[in-house]
């Protein structure tokens, strides 16, 4: 041990903080010695840092109390970023917390599905360890991991023999052994165990068998020779992992070398022998299309499997057959996501619509005895651009989703499994940073596509995602852009955020406090409270009212509450800087939000909504709104766009927030189950409620003291939605009601009337339908017309 003497000089000697493990070393004079404090001083004289750099490499090292003690009694220069650097303390230390949770959430996650306990090892000390210093804690969650995995990997060898003594036994058939084997080596040692003994079938993309590791030192040509010439079969000891599974493996890989000779007959060979492979039960002979190039074709069934038939309900795969010459199809821009087989066809680097099939990926898929059709998606998917699978726009993805969370997470998991963006601890990962909001996973899956097969990217990419600061500046824009430009919005939005993390209550009065503290001149407490209800429009809030706030707990979230009061005093200042005759600051913004839901079908909607969700409104904004109401009118309804499944509740809350900001003076509640799933798209309910909710809100404008009122409730298999009001009611003679439910028929006017016929119809799609309960005076207190949804459940 060092002579306390000499520890006590260092301690006090000035130039210590230009040695950065010097610094360090002095917080642990427990642990400390004369050979560690030797080589903290050669290092720091071999270094050769000033103060700021020493500062900044223990911040990247994770020695967060270390570069805090230097803030506080270092001759730092330019004190006056002192804030700021303290600020950046404060970050890396949650940003490490962060990833600790991260980590030890996904260890939770194996453990669980293993069936196995978690390592002995305090959370709350690694916590305690993690805000000191990182290099202390990381080798604690290492050690812990590696142990699980060493655990994992001999109930993995146990559970392999047990299944081997299961086929023996004949208890087990060659699918379900290969089904359970993938769930074996995914780690899911729960849902293996109980195929095994029961033969419960699981769920999800790890029950279907990977393609087999290439061997190296062979190319796909050689073994392409090897499966075309029986004597090298017997020579080649190699051969026997690679020989087809069975005769419909062998004719595909045998109509794939026929290719090189080109023309009609060999084309229509290979497209019925990958017909033959996927669909071995009910296979039958294909006729392709000449086009340039080559043949045009389709497989049929290449979705098989129920689980991933929601990313192409038809189930049918264009696939394209190129000559001999061809290295890429011509013309095929406007064909959906294919694929492409021939000779000499080259892979693109990127994503596009052409997925090119490969001899290699050929010959690994014909080994596989089950789970064809998903083997070559997983071939394909990494090809595609994202949307194959996760749909062109949030909403998109949302739909494919599902309402409910055991829906959602099977859901991503296919995607990510598809797409080859990764596995569980990815889902989990995206799942806990995102609180399923759909427009945050989009963008987070969009990122993780764009980065795959870079060094860093992709996976390695996603726990450190806050450290991407134009990726962090377009997550915080697209939590914020449901709140349009309205200024006193996202001061709400700050300052709950800073005066509760998520997933507790802030009431107004908090809110309110937390913007006093901020600055000395805050909006109108009125029109905060209007604010905090228009929260609601986030998806990333669980509750909003203008009595109370209560935000999902997430990741994003997480990380923006860490900058919450530094933003929350920015917007502060940009609202005192507007003048005092500003126009209302959101320029009709939430009213365009809010009407825009009544086209939700119209095929332009995405495109005027992008326009709408800009910063800086687009010039032609008013042309797309009228190209909007001309596709509407035409009065169409898309079967396909209809159908779905939609939990009513938080669509209604949304809605619900909306209607509020474009009706500021009436009040709605809502009265519902805690879910509310529907058999009908999230695209049809919405405009669904926003016919009956504009129609309640146009009977009390200019009211003060209007209110509206929603009830959801279960009636044998639909649901019911009842929307009252307290306005005039409809003024149609009884027994003629059924007159506001034809088009061009209105009370309000030319050129209305068409909206409430096109409900009727939409509902009448998915067998439900849109009723006038009561003209008016049908309730003592909301004595206006009652409205009645009535929609199956999902």
């Amino acid at each position: 041990m060092t002579d306390d003497p000499v520890i006590e000089l260092l301690s006090r000697w000035p130039g210590r903080f230009r040695f950065g493990r010097l610094a360090v070393e002095l917080r642990r004079t427990d642990r400390l010695d004369d050979d560690t404090l030797t080589d903290a001083v050669l290092r720091g004289i071999a270094e050769d840092e000033d103060e700021q750099a020493v500062f900044e490499s223990l911040l990247r090292e994770g020695e967060v109390e270390a570069a805090e003690y230097l803030l506080e009694n270092g001759p730092l220069p330019d004190q006056a970023r002192l804030s700021r650097r303290l600020q950046a303390v404060t970050a890396r230390r949650q940003e490490l917390l962060g990833e600790l949770d991260s980590r030890w959430a996904a260890l939770q996650k194996q453990a669980l599905e293993a069936d196995l306990p978690l390592p002995g090892l305090d959370l709350a000390e690694l916590e305690s360890r993690c805000v000191v210093s990182w290099p202390e804690t990381l080798p604690l969650l290492e050690r812990a991991e590696a142990d699980f995995g060493e655990r994992l990997r001999d109930e993995q060898e146990e559970l392999h023999k047990r299944l081997k003594e299961r086929q023996a036994a004949g208890t087990v058939d060659a699918a379900g052994a290969e089904s359970s084997r993938a769930l074996i080596d995914a780690g899911l040692l729960r849902a293996a165990a109980r195929q095994i003994d029961d033969g419960t079938r699981s769920s999800g993309p790890e029950r279907v068998p990977a393609l087999p590791a290439w061997m190296p030192g062979v190319s796909p040509e050689q073994l392409l020779e090897w499966h075309l010439d029986p004597v090298q079969q017997q020579r080649q000891a190699r051969y026997a992992a690679w020989a087809p599974a069975d005769g419909s493996a062998r004719q595909l890989i045998e109509a794939y070398a026929s290719l090189a000779d080109g023309g009609f007959d060999t084309a229509q060979r290979f497209a019925t022998a990958l017909n033959c492979f996927l669909n071995r039960d009910d296979a039958e002979d294909v006729r392709p299309d000449e086009v340039t190039g080559g043949y045009l074709t389709t497989v049929s069934r290449a979705f098989a499997d129920p689980e991933i038939a929601r990313f192409r309900p038809l189930g049918n795969l264009d696939l394209f057959i190129g000559g001999p010459e061809t290295r890429e199809p011509e013309g095929m821009e406007k064909v959906p996501p294919f694929v492409a087989v021939g000779p000499a066809l080259q892979a693109s680097a990127g994503r596009g619509g052409c997925a090119v099939l490969g001899l290699r990926a050929l010959l690994q898929l014909a080994t596989l005895r089950t789970g064809r059709s998903t083997a070559l998606l997983r071939v394909l998917g990494p090809q595609w651009p994202l949307a194959a699978f996760a749909g062109r726009t949030p909403d998109e993805l949302d739909e494919l989703l599902g309402p409910d969370e055991s829906t959602r997470w099977l859901t991503l998991r296919w995607i990510l499994d598809l797409t080859g963006l990764g596995g569980i601890t990815v889902a989990d990962a995206l799942a806990y940073a995102t609180g399923w909001d759909p427009a945050l996973l989009h963008l987070f899956l969009q990122a993780l596509a764009e980065r795959q097969g870079r060094a860093g990217g992709g996976r390695r990419w996603l726990p450190q995602w806050r450290q991407d600061r134009p990726f962090a500046a377009a997550v915080e824009d697209t939590v914020l852009r449901p709140l349009g430009p309205s200024l006193v919005a996202r001061i709400a939005f700050w300052a709950a955020l800073a005066a509760a993390p998520p997933g507790e209550d802030v009431t107004a009065e908090e809110l309110l406090t937390e913007a006093q503290y901020a600055a000395d001149a805050i909006p109108d407490a009125g029109a905060v409270r209007a604010a905090m209800a228009g929260l609601v429009r986030l998806r990333s809030a669980e509750e909003a009212s203008a009595d109370r706030v209560r935000f999902r707990r997430c990741g994003v979230l997480a990380v923006l509450g860490d900058q919450a009061q530094q933003r929350l005093e920015a917007a502060l200042r940009d609202w005192a800087a507007l003048p005092q005759d500003a126009a209302p600051e959101d320029d009709g913004h939430a009213v365009r939000q809010w009407e825009a839901r009544r086209h939700g079908l119209s095929p332009a909607y995405d495109a005027y909504m992008a326009a709408l969700s800009d910063s800086a409104l687009a010039a032609d904004l008013d042309i797309r709104l009228a190209e909007l109401v001309a596709q509407t009118a035409e009065n169409s309804v898309d079967r396909q766009r209809v159908e779905g499944t939609t939990d009513l509740v938080p669509l209604l809350r949304e809605m619900a927030g909306m209607w509020q900001q474009a009706f500021p003076g009436p009040q709605v509640e809502i009265g519902a189950p805690a879910a509310a799933v529907a058999r009908i798209s999230t695209r049809a309910a919405q405009v669904l409620l926003y016919e009956l909710l504009a129609n309640a809100g146009e009977a009390l404008a200019g009211s003060d003291t209007g209110r509206v009122a929603i009830q959801v409730e279960p009636s044998g298999d639909e649901w019911l939605v009842d929307v009252k009001d307290s306005g005039p009611g409809i003024t149609y003679p009884q027994g003629r009601e059924d007159l506001v439910f034809r088009a061009g028929r209105s009370t309000k006017g030319e050129d209305r009337g068409d909206g409430l016929h096109r409900a009727r119809r939409i509902a009448e799609v998915v067998e439900g339908d849109v009723l006038l309960a009561s003209r008016s005076h049908g309730h003592p207190v909301l004595k206006g017309a009652h409205f009645r949804l009535i929609v199956p459940m999902g």
